[in-house]
């Protein structure tokens, strides 16, 4: 039984390779993996960070899908009206017999364009690589007379183990992030590309294409005049005909200058509603959340639900004098966390 799960998991994933409809990553914590939604996102980060993420998913099929991400993000250079940051991400991601290794480098430019205004541009690029474990495998080839043998030749002779490809991508990014003393919002909005491309990730010699995915995100941050914030948002996802709707809200709340307690949720069409809640202490910051699935999905595979973890830690780097693309109108804010970063920390 175990077998068959596995063949089956083998064979709808290498026919996805194979007809080049394949889809990228999904991540329910999107913004702790801001390389993976919009690399531009970077611009409004002022810190030196690295954020640390697990997600296990269709626990109840053996060897199902796990990905694990480390992202790290530096300011290489700030200066009043610009700014200049790097980022770097590793992604492993494994699904029955089959692994992707991937490694993403950006660069971002953060430029200021009026008043607590800012528009970030990122170029990415990146190669991965793909491999088939094909040992745990059994084909119809290596059994013989009803008798199953793995020494038996399994006939798939146009089948490699491995196939790497160099991609390409962008992102774009506007936002504004008046100080709390000068507005109750912040907002942003951006578009990003990836696969540009259009790279070969086939196994079997036969065009695989990896279609490009093009991902808008948009939110506002609401400040309230206590200890409670509020920060809606809303992603969309178009890859290979495909389009992932995804709308949520975080609500933070301040228990001290260096404490935040979150709890958020999302709920993604036709696929499933997320919850998620996470602590913000100094310079830790630690989240969980878990995917209800709506959809069909259940009536086939039980416990298809996802669990994702996410941690990370940050140093900061802003100037001891402030500018206006880091910290509107010069003046600090002494709650916990970045409040002038507009995007959400999960």
């Amino acid at each position: 039984m175990k077998n068959n799960i596995i063949i089956s998991i083998g064979v709808i994933l290498n026919f996805i390779c194979a007809i080049g409809i394949a889809q990228d990553y999904r991540f329910t914590q999107a913004y702790a993996n801001p390389l993976r939604l919009n690399p531009a996102m970077m611009g409004a980060n002022s810190d030196l960070k690295a954020i640390l993420g697990y997600r296990s998913q269709w626990s109840s099929i053996e060897k199902g899908f796990t990905t694990m991400s480390l992202t790290a993000m530096y300011p290489l250079y700030m200066k009043s009206g610009g700014k200049l940051d790097v980022g770097l991400n590793f992604l492993s991601d494994k699904a029955g017999a089959f692994k992707t290794t991937d490694v993403l480098l950006a660069v971002d430019y953060n430029k200021e364009i009026a008043n607590d205004q800012n528009l970030c541009l990122s170029l990415m690029g990146g190669f991965a690589q793909k491999s088939l474990d094909a040992s745990n495998l059994t084909f119809e080839n290596q059994y013989i007379l009803g008798s199953y043998s793995a020494s038996n030749a399994n006939g798939e002779t146009g089948l490699s183990s491995k196939a790497g490809y160099a991609d390409v991508g962008f992102g774009l990014v506007w936002y504004m992030n008046p100080s709390r003393d000068i507005s109750k919002l912040n907002a942003f909005a951006g578009i990003s590309a990836y696969h540009l491309n259009k790279p070969n990730q086939s196994f079997t010699g036969v065009k695989g294409t990896l279609p490009v995915r093009l991902c808008y995100i948009g939110g506002v941050k609401i400040f309230g005049e206590k200890k409670v914030d509020v920060a809606p948002n809303v992603r969309m996802t178009q890859q290979a005909g495909n389009t992932e709707m995804s709308a949520g809200v975080n609500v933070d709340y301040n228990l001290n200058e260096t404490l935040k307690v979150v709890v958020g949720v999302w709920y993604r069409r036709s696929d499933a509603i997320a919850f998620m809640v996470g602590v913000e202490h100094k310079m830790f910051t630690f989240g969980y959340s878990y995917d209800a699935v709506t959809s069909s999905l259940n009536d086939v595979a039980a416990k298809s639900s996802a669990h994702e973890i996410t941690l990370s830690y940050k140093m900061s780097r802003k100037p001891k004098v402030a500018s206006a693309s880091l910290d509107a109108g010069g003046k600090s804010d002494s709650k916990v966390g970045d409040k002038q970063n507009p995007f959400s920390t999960f």
